[in-house]
This record gives C-alpha cells, sequence and structure tokens, in this order.
C-alpha cells in the first residue's frame, strides 16, 4: 500500500483546486473576443405575468417578447420570453478527480440567465427546453429541437391568495439593462451572485404552495450573499478571533498557536453565521415603499428592524435543525383594507393555529415583506459588486434589433478536435 499523503498536502491539494466561474459569465467573456459563435439556442421562459419591449444584445444573449397573453386566465403559466444564447465555450470533456462544487447550483447557463431576470423583474420565470438551434453549415433557419420536451416548468397552484401578490401584472424586459454589469464582475462575485439569485427564483416559485420553503430559500438566498460580502471584508482568522477568541486563546496557553490558522479556515463556513445575515441586511436592506397600509405596518426603525433580522435567522436554525417549520402567521396570505397596500405584520398580539401559539413579537413580518426586502438588498449588493469605471457606462443592450443579416454570419469555422477533448457545450445540445 502507498503512503497516505500528509494533512500539510491534503491542505495543499485543496488551496490549488479553483471553482470555474459561471457558464454564462465564462461564456460573455469568449463572446467579448470577436471569434464569433459557435452555435445559437433559442428557448423559452416559462411566466405568469405579462411583458413589454424586448432587450437584445447582451453580449451573447438577447431576450425576446412572445406576446404570450392568455386571454382564459391571466395568470396561467405560460412561454412568456425567447432566450436566445450565442455558445462561444468549447466544451472540457475531461472530468477531474477532485470534488470541485462551491459554485454549484443545480443549473445550466439558461438556469443562470433566468435567475438573474427573475430576480431584477420581480417575476416568477422559469427555463423550459431548447428549442431550435442554429448551427454552422446547416438550415439557415434553424433546427427545432424536442429532445428535452419533457423538462417543461410546473408552477405549483394554490386554491389561497398569493402569497407575494405584487407579482402579477406586466414587466418590461429593458428593466433588465443590470444584466449588463455580468461581464465585469469577478467570477467569485459572479458566482455567489447567480447562486444568490437562483435562491430568490426558486421561492417565488413555491412561495404560494410552499411559504415555510420560501422562507428558508429567502434566508438562504441572503446568506449566500452574505457570506461572500463577508469574505472581502475580513480574513478567516479575523472572523474566527471575532467569534472563538476564548479558543485562540487556550491554544497559545497550549503552545499550539500555529493551528489558529487551520481551524480557522475550516470554520469558515459557519463562523458568525446570523452576524453576516443580520449585518447584510442592515447594509442592503431598501427603505420603507412609498406606499404603506393603514394598519399591520412593519416598524422600520433600526432597533426594530434588527430585532426582526436576528428572530428570522433563529426561526430559519429552528426549522433547519429542530424540524419546526417557521411560525403559521408569517405563512398566510396578507390581507389589505379599503384596496389599500397590503399589510406587512401578522394582525393581533397573538395568534394560534394548528395547536400552537405565537406571540406577535416572535413574528416580525409576512413572506411578502420580507421577499421585498430581500430583493432590494441583493440588489443593492449586485451593484457594489460592479468597478467604479463601469458603473458610469450606459446599459449594454440595445431594446430593437439594430443588426440584420445571415445567421451563418456570426458563426466561426469550428471542427471538434478528439485529442484536444473540445465540442459544442452539453447545455447547448
Amino acid at each position: 500500500m502507498g503512503e497516505q499523503p500528509s494533512e500539510t498536502e491534503v491542505e495543499e491539494t485543496a488551496a490549488e483546486i479553483v471553482p470555474p466561474p459561471p457558464r454564462s459569465w465564462e461564456n460573455w467573456q469568449e463572446f467579448s473576443k470577436g471569434l464569433g459563435a459557435l452555435q445559437i439556442s433559442e428557448l423559452r421562459l416559462y411566466t405568469d405575468v405579462d411583458f413589454v419591449a424586448e432587450a437584445y444584445n447582451f453580449g451573447p444573449y438577447s431576450f425576446l417578447n412572445a406576446l404570450a397573453h392568455s386571454r382564459k386566465d391571466p395568470g396561467a403559466l405560460r412561454p412568456g420570453i425567447v432566450l436566445r444564447a450565442e455558445w462561444h465555450l468549447m466544451a472540457d470533456m475531461r472530468v477531474p478527480m477532485e470534488t470541485n462544487d462551491d459554485h454549484y447550483h443545480g443549473g445550466d447557463l439558461f438556469d443562470e440567465l433566468t435567475a438573474l431576470a427573475s430576480l431584477l423583474l420581480d417575476a416568477r420565470i422559469m427555463a423550459g427546453p431548447v428549442d431550435r438551434e442554429f448551427r454552422p453549415g446547416e438550415d439557415p433557419m434553424g433546427r427545432p429541437r424536442g429532445y428535452d420536451a419533457s423538462y417543461l416548468p410546473v408552477l405549483p397552484q394554490s386554491n389561497q391568495r398569493p402569497q407575494l401578490p405584487y407579482l402579477t401584472g406586466s414587466r418590461d424586459l429593458r428593466d433588465l439593462a443590470d444584466l449588463g454589469s455580468l461581464p465585469y464582475l469577478t467570477p467569485g462575485a459572479a458566482a455567489a451572485l447567480i447562486k444568490a439569485a437562483r435562491l430568490f427564483q426558486n421561492a417565488l416559485w413555491v412561495a404560494d404552495t410552499s411559504p415555510e420553503n420560501a422562507w428558508l430559500l429567502l434566508v438562504s438566498a441572503i446568506e449566500t450573499s452574505a457570506a461572500y460580502w463577508d469574505s472581502d471584508k475580513r480574513t478567516p482568522e479575523e472572523r474566527f478571533a471575532l467569534s472563538y477568541g476564548g479558543v485562540i486563546n487556550m491554544l497559545k496557553k497550549a503552545g499550539v498557536e500555529e493551528l489558529v490558522p487551520k481551524m480557522a479556515r475550516a470554520f469558515k463556513g459557519v463562523i458568525g453565521a446570523t452576524s453576516k445575515f443580520v449585518g447584510f441586511l442592515e447594509a442592503f436592506s431598501p427603505q420603507e415603499p412609498d406606499k404603506r397600509p393603514t394598519f399591520d405596518k412593519l416598524d422600520y426603525s433600526r432597533e426594530h428592524m434588527t430585532a426582526a433580522f436576528n428572530r428570522i435567522y433563529a426561526l430559519r436554525s429552528r426549522a433547519l435543525h429542530a424540524g419546526v417549520p417557521f411560525p403559521y402567521p408569517m405563512c398566510i396570505p396578507p390581507e389589505r383594507f379599503d384596496e389599500g397596500p397590503y399589510g406587512e405584520v401578522p394582525g393581533g398580539l397573538a395568534a394560534s393555529a394548528r395547536g400552537a401559539t405565537w406571540n406577535r413579537n416572535d413574528t416580525p413580518m409576512l413572506l411578502h415583506t420580507f421577499a421585498y426586502l430581500a430583493r432590494g438588498a441583493l440588489l443593492a449588493w449586485w451593484r457594489t459588486l460592479v468597478p467604479g469605471a463601469v458603473q458610469g457606462r450606459p446599459p449594454a443592450f440595445s431594446d430593437r434589433l439594430t443588426t440584420f443579416g445571415q445567421v451563418c454570419d456570426r458563426f466561426r469555422p469550428f471542427t471538434p478536435d478528439p485529442q484536444q477533448k473540445t465540442g459544442v457545450p452539453d447545455e447547448a445540445g
């Protein structure tokens, strides 16, 4: 038997494993080289809202309005957007033997773009399968595809009032303008943003039928962003000292102070989770909305919001570790009075349901209120990730098709090289 690697060798090997950048980000970088596309894919994005306008040329991506209105049921799921994506990445068929999944979010390039669109537009949007492909040397009108037709999104239906009533109505695809900042982010920032957007997207999708899980997904979206944000502010050793100063003193007295950096790296994902969550929301959550309800208002004072954020994170921990779901009063659809804005917090001084009781102080806000705060915080944080030199530039997209010509003119000559094990990416078909 061979010798087992030492602890130092294992740590050095792990440190060399660099997470790959998000596919949508990496594809945009390749597009910027101006070499032409390997192929073009089109797929439908499913939603329950209507859209106006269009958004072309976000680098290799365009969002086309499918004009999918439902006369019978305005809230029905329908293919409202066609996403057109040019592929500039050559697929790497090699499979490394080391686990490398810190960047993993469970989706592909199309899911990344759809999640960012869902966050920017504040709408339920999910990617469907690829419908049409354009390849060099083939039919210039494209080829229809149906091999993934079974992967159609399904929106769970509820017979109650909506949990997030503001999600209905119409959206303007020109509001996707901030998507133009994606290629200017660092790979790590882009990965954290996309993971958070995916969680936010899934929270909106299940909110009406599973509000308890929607709460968990929204909290996780903030946690994901807060972890990256906090890692930019402090080193692992600094965070370890803040949370476990007594442990460091014990290690020093025992003469093993050299273990501090190793322990800091080992605990970097769990140190100060609550403080990171609360601190992120305090730094980025939006101000109170312009229109407020007459009754059941949320107290937006700093002291009250800090207590509310701490309570929400404690409820998240109970749900994950003790099997106690988010309180029923926080998971009921909001009410409105005199056709005004919806209530922001559970009503009454206390509530009882399904064999349990809750004091109002333990149920700080309703789901739609936290969704508003979470989305505002994520968008504000996103803007801080964009380099200052880029923030003043005009949006890198157009609201109408400005260039015409043969589709084949957008391709580059390409022949797969078996020795290099490269080819068209799996997501592209």
